[in-house]
């Protein structure tokens, strides 16, 4: 969405940004969460969204709880 090549969103600001413009683009955008999947140091959140279509995203933590790093995967 933010045409960076690395696929990079970084900071407040650019998470900010990146979610205005996804719900500009997409102003129906839902999500049904599926499952919840925990790990040592990470946490996968595995979700349907308004077109039918799945994703999993897996979330690296901080030993303070913060997401460090998202990885998503895409149904098609």
């Amino acid at each position: 969405l933010l045409n960076d090549p690395e696929g990079v969103v970084a900071g407040k600001a650019g998470l900010r940004a990146y979610f205005q413009k996804g719900l500009t683009a997409f102003p129906e955008l839902r999500f049904t969460l599926i499952e919840v999947l925990w790990g040592q140091q990470s946490v996968v959140l595995y979700y349907e969204n308004q077109r039918g279509t799945h994703t999993a995203e897996y979330m690296e933590l901080s030993p303070q709880g913060q997401v460090t790093r998202v990885v998503a995967n895409y149904s098609r």
